[in-house]
């Protein structure tokens, strides 16, 4: 298993080639300022001083603006090719590459700062990572393995999950508004007080999940397996559902308003 403090980042600390060059003009322009004074009066510190202070003032702020100006540059530049393929590893296929990616971007923030959004990441390996309270608006995660992944609190609104592996995972107080969820798997899922507003659960599996409290205002039901799933004070006003939608054995049918499909 990776651990958190496993991972060295040195990209973000090392010393930039714009300081060393600002470092070692500066050093050039003292040593030829001490030359200089050296042969036209010999070496005496008040005559340096006289020499110098009515320029160097000025040229060390130049210097100083120029070298920060350049570094911070640099240092964006890095940041966003950090920030780029530490998404492409998160896109893998391999458990390995996508937990040091998860853990990195914990460590930096960028679950929770919307550098995510609308990511790339359909079929990655994400089971068992922890993703609590991330920032995946709008992100593709068709066909995704998300197996006891843990999304509580996370935002995926508008996101695509469709055919996505979701068994046993956390989804407890995740917004899943408008989502694409067809053909997905979360059976045995803890749903608890989600938010599924309109999204689209078409042939969704959703056997044995905690579906406690959800909001599914408007959702798509049609075809989805609800058997024995836990539907206790779960928000269904305005579903869609028909003839292939599945309820747990015990639950009334009659008792949810339907709204018509679309021809």
């Amino acid at each position: 298993m990776i651990r958190r403090g496993a991972i060295n980042r040195p990209r973000l600390r090392r010393v930039e080639p714009s300081t060393i060059i600002g470092i070692a003009i500066l050093g050039c322009g003292i040593l030829i300022l001490w030359i200089g004074q050296v042969r036209r009066h010999g070496w005496t510190a008040g005559g340096l001083f006289d020499d110098m202070y009515a320029n160097v003032g000025s040229e060390l702020f130049g210097i100083a603006l120029v070298i920060l100006f350049v570094d911070s540059l640099s240092r964006r530049r890095e940041t966003r090719r950090l920030k780029l393929q530490l998404i492409r590893e998160l896109s893998s296929t391999d458990h390995g590459l996508t937990a040091r990616a998860v853990l990195e971007l914990d460590a930096q923030g960028w679950l929770y700062d919307g550098t995510l959004t609308k990511a790339s990441l359909s079929g990655a390996n994400l089971a068992g990572a922890t993703l609590e309270n991330a920032d995946l608006n709008g992100v593709n995660l068709a066909g995704a393995n998300l197996e006891r992944t843990n999304l509580s609190k996370a935002t995926l609104t508008d996101s695509n999950l469709s055919g996505a592996n979701m068994r046993r995972a956390n989804l407890e107080m995740a917004d899943l508004n408008r989502c694409h969820l067809e053909d997905s798997t979360l059976q045995d899922a803890d749903m608890a007080r989600v938010r599924l507003n309109r999204a689209n659960l078409a042939g969704a599996c959703l056997i044995a999940a905690d579906l406690s409290g959800a909001d599914l205002s408007g959702a798509d039901l049609r075809g989805a397996d609800l058997t024995t799933a836990r539907l206790t004070d779960t928000i269904l006003a305005g579903i869609r559902h028909d003839g292939t939608t599945t309820w747990p054995a015990s639950f009334v049918l009659n008792e949810v308003p339907q709204q018509p499909a679309n021809p």
